[in-house]
């Protein structure tokens, strides 16, 4: 599985990250967007990856996935997407094309790969840092890596995995 992952991530540039959840319709007329933020879904060209906070938010999953599927036990409410790279992105109107991928105490499966959080280098220099919370992913720059170790029980031990692109 890591191989399949790095080999999508080598032949496409990162093009996307969604955001799901649903849109629910007030009273006054205007929409809300309400995050789902259990998993995001990267976009590297046609390929999509499935980035979910699993494990009592204590892990991360990644996976190859085909569609975009949202899961919505509510009624009256509309399932949606959102594009959130401009928002991540340092430049989202460059190829950004993943250069490193660091992943901390991995465990590789058939359908999936599953460490405490990684990183991505870009080949521009910008780290995309992602790891479980309580309240789902985190993602972003050094910031959310300096929090995660501080976040860290004493004696916890990380190997990385340390994958160039």
């Amino acid at each position: 599985m890591l191989k399949d992952i790095t080999q999508v991530m080598r032949k496409f540039c990162l093009d996307e990250i969604y955001l799901t959840g649903f849109v629910d319709l007030e009273e006054n007329g205007l929409a809300e967007f309400v995050a789902n933020t259990d998993y995001l879904i990267f976009e590297f060209g046609e390929q999509l990856i499935k980035i979910q906070s699993i494990e009592q938010y204590s892990k991360i999953s990644i996976a190859k996935v085909d569609t975009i599927k949202i899961d919505i036990d509510l009624e009256d409410v509309i399932p949606a997407k959102s594009r959130i790279s401009g928002v991540i992105f340092n430049n989202p109107m460059i190829d950004n094309k993943v250069a490193v991928i660091e992943l901390f105490n991995l465990e590789v499966n058939n359908c999936e790969l599953v460490c405490d959080a990684f990183k991505l280098i870009l080949s521009n220099n910008q780290e995309i840092f992602i790891d479980p919370s309580f309240l789902g992913i985190n993602i972003g720059e050094s910031g959310v890596e300096e929090l995660w170790r501080y976040n860290l029980p004493e004696g916890y031990k990380s190997i990385s995995t340390i994958v160039e692109v």
